[in-house]
């Protein structure tokens, strides 16, 4: 099955370099069943597709006309390809608006192009992801939003990711590591079960001390050595990885500059922006916010930014289309 694109009418992605949004439907090429509920879900792209890392897509959750009608019992239309409305729209089970998710990674193949998605199954939306078959196609809006970008100079990546947030690290460490960046790489779960990675052997807990680990082998491939930190202490670090990456800035030697990345829930983003405050460091996270359209139109994602000439020091902007990935520096990280 080949993918199959229409165009997207709205404003740009803001990255400037990447491909205009369209629309696409796009073949699911695999699954692959990862830690607790966490799946890798590939789609098959276009030879064309371009995007950079923490940009996203956003996909329709009830592509499957029939799947829909068999699911409330309503009839297709006279054409046979949609449900008839009758009401129970409202009150439905499958998702009503797309559902966004991160590039985790882009793998380019000989014959064309390959997007992976980390998706856990936690709601409707997730759920039918889960259960897509090999083969079936998926409606699909991107590349969206604006992604990471690599230091000018030779200072030290650190990247920090936690929680179901994490997929754009994987994306990012590719990058920069195709850039010959130094990289060190930060992962965080309440557990070694929690962590949705494919672990080359058994990754051994290090109570309070923090060691790297050539383990996992998402990042082993790309020469990106990785600290664990657990909640449970079950594996690496003993304690969260904020606590984890505050333990290794304190014993390490020289002071030097670095540049932090942050994926994952906005305790943790808001703790690294805090953290790149003190030592005036360029921190760069990805945001998670609700999306319904994705492109700017549905104002559900808005958060506040920081803006010295706007009378009270901020104003609203849209993560979807200013972010997801912001300056931590130009976020307020109350509640909106």
């Amino acid at each position: 099955m080949r993918s199959s694109e229409r165009g997207v009418n709205g404003k740009n992605n803001k990255n400037g370099d990447g491909d205009r949004p369209r629309q696409l439907s796009l073949p699911v090429a695999a699954v692959r069943r990862m830690a607790r509920d966490f799946a890798w879900v590939t789609l098959e792209a276009p030879p064309d597709w371009h995007s950079r890392p923490g940009q996203f897509i956003n996909i329709l959750c009830e592509s499957d006309a029939r799947a829909a009608m068999a699911s409330e019992g309503r009839p297709l239309d006279d054409r046979g390809e949609w449900p008839q409305t009758t009401g129970l729209e409202i009150g439905r089970r499958w998702p009503l608006v797309r559902r966004p998710y991160s590039i985790a990674r882009v793998v380019r193949r000989e014959r064309g192009v390959r997007l992976e998605l980390l998706v856990r199954a936690v709601g409707r939306g997730s759920q039918f992801l889960h259960s897509r078959p090999v083969g079936s196609a998926l409606d699909v809006v991107g590349p969206l939003g604006s992604h990471f970008t690599a230091p000018a100079d030779d200072r030290l990546c650190l990247l920090v990711g936690g929680g179901c947030g994490v997929a754009p690290i994987f994306g990012l460490a590719d990058d920069l590591a195709a850039l010959g960046k130094p990289c060190l790489c930060f992962f965080g779960a309440p557990s070694v079960r929690d962590m949705p990675v494919e672990f080359l052997g058994s990754p051994l807990p290090t109570q309070d001390r923090v060691e790297t680990t050539d383990e996992v082998g998402e990042f082993a491939a790309i020469g990106v050595p990785t600290v664990l930190a657990t909640d449970d202490g079950s594996a690496g670090f003993h304690g969260t990885v904020m606590d984890a990456l505050r333990t290794y800035l304190e014993r390490a030697e020289g002071g030097k500059s670095a540049a932090l990345y942050g994926c994952g829930p906005a305790p943790m983003l808001r703790a690294l922006s805090d953290l790149a405050c003190q030592r005036q460091w360029p921190c760069q996270v990805s945001m998670e916010r609700f999306m319904g359209c994705g492109i700017g139109v549905c104002l559900s994602c808005a958060a506040k930014w920081r803006e010295a000439g706007h009378s009270k020091g901020w104003t609203y902007r849209l993560t979807c289309r200013d972010g997801p990935v912001v300056e931590a520096r130009d976020i307020i990280w109350d509640e909106p």
